[in-house]
């Protein structure tokens, strides 16, 4: 018997995630009324044992605030620390924590603006699985083979990045609040290192030299080399990346905003490859014992990138103050509950959401309405895998006043999929020759072929090789049409 076939396996995954409820407390002066909440996080990894992962992270608020006559940013950070559980989970494996605040309250409480963020965390990292097959079987022993593809990790890196960008500061005096996402468009393997392109989308909500709020929206793109070493050309290339902070700043008397974000990037670089391997033996002249193992070969397509759009309606309830005009819209988001193939097109269903400040000129004042908005969508994407992962970040949102008490919504969204194709397959690890099969002289075995039948399934249940199927029924080709009477005259 030969020596045996390995097959390492490499799928890049979401392990697990979890959630971490975070608080914060901000003391104020005066009484205030909260007009919207938003919050950004960042994560960074710990340790990591048998079955669990640690981080810790950061949690931003900012939240916009009516003093009086006048809208103010209250700002706080808060630490925190969480783990995550999940029984793929090994010592010492690589794991990329990506962080998504999937709500945030804001209330004032005795003196203090109290603020709470749930943060859903995903862990990602690649995880292995090793299989064996037997390479050739011994003399006699008759082997079907067949060609398999399976994915090998050749890099995984992580790397802070920084971005930066120089925009027209408008009538801006200051800036109260920046928040920022970072999109991925591509991501290109090449000779120890992987090229990320993608942009940062900006939303930074300014004071007029009026003293009013208004927001600009900043669209800065971004290309960056990160070292991978092991990384080659030919190599499929993922990436992910997170806004870990973001600033901006009036620069006073020149008329512009200075904007500086740092980004983590996460970046794979998969090698996929092809491997003949046996599924299936048998032997004419021998009884024999087979061990076989079940296995999933895993194929990764590159990921991509569309944009599409969502919109909707929202109405002012009757006790609410009109809408003479939008500030800004803050806390944007937007949730995926359920990404799905189907005849090669994708689907995607979730929910948009936010806070849309806006003014009421009568009482000279800003007030806020949350929005909510449902969509199933058909995305631009032909899709040839069987599984799907998506992430969906809001890129844009517009927002017009109808009639004083309805808001028109139009949101742009950038939708991320990674596709795969998973077959199973059974791998042949063992054969054990045993006792000689008993046949009388001269015996003929008939065999009448069904539909579709492959000369590899006639050649077993004739007893002999497929080569000698063809040729003592050389008037019948495989796949057969069913019905074909196959011959194999052996001798003892």
């Amino acid at each position: 018997m030969s020596d045996n076939i390995n097959i390492k396996s490499d799928e890049i995954v979401r392990l697990a995630h979890g959630q971490a409820v975070v608080e914060a407390r901000q003391a104020i002066d005066g009484e205030c009324r909260i007009l919207s909440a938003c919050a950004s996080a960042s994560a960074v990894p710990g340790e990591v044992f048998a079955g669990e992962a640690r981080y810790s992270g950061k949690v931003r608020f900012d939240c916009l605030a009516q003093f009086g006559d006048k809208v103010d940013c209250i700002s706080v950070v808060a630490e925190f620390s969480d783990k995550i559980a999940a029984a793929d989970i090994t010592t010492g494996m690589k794991i990329a924590f990506i962080p998504e605040v999937i709500n945030v309250e804001a209330s004032v409480d005795g003196g203090a603006v109290k603020t709470v963020a749930v943060v859903d965390v995903t862990a990602i990292a690649v995880r292995s699985v090793e299989y064996a097959c037997i390479a050739e079987p011994e003399q006699g022993i008759y082997a079907e083979k067949q060609t398999v593809e399976h994915c090998a990790l050749c890099a995984e890196q992580s790397e802070t990045v920084y971005v930066a960008d120089s925009v027209s500061a408008g009538k801006a005096s200051e800036v109260l609040f920046v928040t920022s996402k970072a999109v991925v468009t591509g991501a290109q393997a090449a000779d120890g290192a992987v090229k990320v392109t993608g942009a940062v989308y900006s939303y930074i909500v300014v004071r007029t030299d009026g003293d009013m709020i208004s927001a600009e929206r900043v669209v800065t793109p971004f290309a960056k080399d990160v070292s991978a070493h092991g990384a080659t050309e030919s190599n499929i290339a993922f990436a992910t990346a997170t806004v870990e902070t973001s600033a901006a700043t009036a620069v006073v008397g020149e008329n512009r905003i200075e904007l500086a974000v740092t980004l983590c990037l996460d970046v794979f670089a998969m090698d996929c490859r092809e491997i003949e391997v046996v599924t299936d033996v048998f032997c004419a002249d021998n009884e024999i014992e087979v061990v076989t193992a079940s296995a999933e070969c895993y194929r990764v397509e590159p990921s991509v990138t569309v944009t599409d759009t969502v919109d909707g309606q929202i109405p002012l309830a009757s006790d609410r103050l009109a809408a003479d005009n939008v500030l800004c819209v803050t806390g944007t988001f937007c949730t995926l509950s359920d990404v799905k193939i189907d005849d090669k097109r994708v689907t995607a269903e979730g929910l948009i959401g936010g806070d849309i400040v806006y003014y009421n000129a009568e009482k000279n004042v800003a007030d806020t309405i949350a929005f909510r908005l449902p969509f199933s969508i058909p995305l631009s994407v032909h899709a040839t895998a069987d599984e799907i992962r998506a992430t969906a970040i809001v890129t844009d949102v517009a927002v017009r006043v109808r009639r004083e008490s309805v808001f028109d919504i139009k949101a742009e969204v950038a939708f991320t999929l990674d596709m795969s194709t998973r077959k199973p397959c059974t791998l042949v690890t063992e054969v054990t020759v045993g006792e000689p099969i008993p046949r009388p002289d001269a015996s003929v075995i008939v065999h009448i072929a069904k539909a579709g039948e492959t000369l590899w399934q006639a050649a077993k249940a004739l007893c002999c090789s497929p080569e000698r199927v063809r040729e003592q029924n050389a008037s019948a080709t495989a796949p057969y049409a069913g019905g074909e009477r196959l011959i194999n005259f052996c001798n003892k």
